[in-house]
């Protein structure tokens, strides 16, 4: 049950983390842009699945995924959008990375 717990309680957070994150990119962005949830959740779910598969996969799957969805915007230019995906990425793994040990001494304590 601990363990059920555990991984709700990571994915909740995941998708916080890449939502908030995104946001506040969007509101930094010019022009401001709205940073959608499904977003957040997609990129979330393409960095815990890359980070199991391939250690620092996860940074590149939810960048990938952040440059596919904004390629779709009539305003895209690559260099930028990269930057803002891994930026975005590489902050969120690396809390996720403490929230995880955080959590699990949390939980199954």
């Amino acid at each position: 049950m601990e363990l059920v717990v555990f991984f709700l309680l990571l994915a909740f957070i995941s998708v916080g983390l890449f939502w908030l994150t995104g946001t506040i990119y969007g509101l930094l962005r010019r022009p401001a842009i709205y940073f959608p949830f499904t977003l957040a959740l997609k990129m979330a779910a393409a960095a815990v699945f890359g980070t199991l598969l391939f250690i620092f996969g996860g940074l590149v799957l939810s960048t990938l995924v952040f440059t596919f969805e904004f390629k779709k915007r009539p305003d895209y230019r690559p260099l930028p959008i990269v930057l803002a995906g891994v930026t975005i990425s590489l902050i969120c793994s690396i809390a996720l990375y403490f929230i995880a040990f955080f959590l699990a001494w949390q939980v199954f304590d």
